[in-house]
């Protein structure tokens, strides 16, 4: 009987070790997982902090575009434009 029991304590705690072990396996592969959804996480967010300048960015040029001296400054510096009766000047092309 008491070898009986020797079997069972030993069954036991070979049972408990595996059992403690594959707890642990779990937690490792949730910190793992958890480690790579937290840098997703983080890349998103820089992602979205981009998008949120940019979205700004566009925003101030739209209100720019809606005043009249600043589609006459592009006017003038992009297409060339001028005034009746300016004069339109030129510089000589260095040769």
């Amino acid at each position: 009987m008491a070898r009986r029991r020797k079997v069972r304590i030993k069954w036991f705690r070979l049972a408990a070790i595996f059992i403690f072990g594959y707890f642990i396996y779990l937690f490792v592969g949730q910190q793992n997982q958890l480690s790579a959804i937290e840098s997703e996480n983080k890349a998103a967010r820089q992602r979205l902090e981009q998008a949120v300048q940019e979205n700004a960015s566009l925003i101030e040029e739209r209100n720019k575009l809606n005043t009249p001296a600043y589609i006459e400054k592009l006017a003038r510096e992009e297409l060339g434009l001028v005034k009746p009766g300016e004069v339109p000047y030129i510089p000589a092309a260095k040769n």
